[in-house]
């Protein structure tokens, strides 16, 4: 039997003579200042706790401490690592919050040069709404896509939107397999595309994967993001949620393009989305090139002096959609344009790459994953 040594208690503080084999003086644990090990909480029990006390309520770390009755410190360090798990929990001037939402938007900034080394053409690929993880995903169009852009020659790809099928009540049923946000996000990081020398910089939609951010208040970009870097891949990059601009810099002048994950259904006439998004901008803060997602169309045109794609889809027309008598574009595009030392756009192509039913390919099956 282990002999009473004279020691200060972690719980109480007090010196003591109590035995070396127990961690306290059987004071039952009363300081508030008692650290987790001692009080047997783990790090991912106390995460729980905090988010759970926190949903809907603003606390400072005194409250949030003693509702769960453990060291402010260690609340701010439960914190800090459900931050960095990508949930949206913030602690500013010593309050603590979660939100079921989070800002919109994002800065990316990108040199003419990581284009081509003249500074003057730039090619890149422009994709959206694959929806992995939905058993109407093409994904056999997105990898041939992605052979495409290889040969040529591209190195960055841009895509709009909805890169997870997201899950809401109407769509179980549509889902390759069981339910769960951490499914979703994995099968994203293993099965997305992936080409040597290529970087996909994708923006998150308030839609589809967009419901995990409502529902849950987790930063789904980051996770995605996350999960790719945890299976090896640094290629897919997050830059936005509903909308990223892109600074195209010139020696003389700079331009903007837009990447945009828009709402509201579809129209009768292709153009008129586009269209309208172009005329709400308000003066100055038009972009000179906008790349639309959402709708599961392509289209090209030039409203207000933007030169405006819709970049298609990878996802066969759902019954949801057959239902409303929408079609969907199945492809991709490839985008050239030329820029003016003083910034301007003044040459401007697309390459719309279409893609038809399954059965069409059916000689051609080697890119089915299920």
């Amino acid at each position: 039997m282990a002999k009473p040594t004279k020691r200060r208690c972690p719980a109480c503080r007090q010196v003591k003579n109590f035995r070396s084999d127990n961690k306290t003086c059987g004071c039952s644990g009363t300081n508030p200042n008692l650290s987790m090990k001692f009080r047997g909480v783990s790090a991912p029990e106390l995460d729980a706790k905090v988010k759970k006390v926190l949903v809907g309520k603003k606390l400072t770390l005194s409250e949030l401490a003693d509702k769960i009755g453990v060291a402010p410190k260690e609340v701010a360090a439960s914190v800090k690592r459900l931050e960095g798990a990508g949930h949206n929990v913030h602690l500013a001037e010593n309050e603590v919050s979660i939100h079921n939402s989070m800002p919109q938007g994002g800065k990316h900034v990108v040199d003419a040069k990581d284009f081509t080394s003249k500074g003057k053409w730039y090619k890149f690929g422009a994709m959206g709404d694959t929806h992995l993880y939905s058993k109407y995903c093409r994904l056999d169009v997105a990898e041939c896509l992605y052979d495409i852009f290889e040969e040529e020659g591209i190195d960055t790809v841009y895509h709009t939107g909805n890169m997870i099928e997201g899950e809401a009540r109407f769509n179980k049923f549509d889902l390759v397999g069981p339910s769960g946000m951490g499914r979703q996000v994995e099968y994203n990081a293993k099965y997305y595309p992936r080409r040597d020398g290529i970087t996909t910089k994708f923006i998150t939609g308030d839609d589809h994967e967009g419901w995990y951010i409502n529902r849950e208040g987790v930063n789904i970009g980051r996770l995605l993001e996350s999960a790719a870097e945890d299976e090896g891949r640094k290629d897919l990059q997050w830059i936005g949620h509903v909308e990223a601009d892109v600074k195209l810099t010139a020696p003389k002048g700079e331009a903007w393009m837009r990447v945009m994950h828009p709402g509201g259904g579809s129209s009768y006439a292709v153009s008129y989305s586009e269209q309208k998004l172009v005329e709400s901008f308000q003066g100055g803060e038009k972009p000179r090139i906008l790349l639309v997602g959402h709708y599961h169309k392509y289209n090209q045109g030039y409203s207000r002096e933007v030169h405006t794609v819709q970049t298609g889809c990878t996802q066969d027309q759902t019954t949801f959609l057959r239902k409303l008598k929408i079609q969907a574009h199945v492809g991709g595009t490839i985008i050239q344009f030329h820029q003016a030392e003083t910034g301007e756009i003044n040459r401007f192509q697309v390459q719309w790459i279409p893609f038809y039913d399954q059965k069409f390919y059916v000689s051609k099956d080697k890119y089915r994953r299920w």
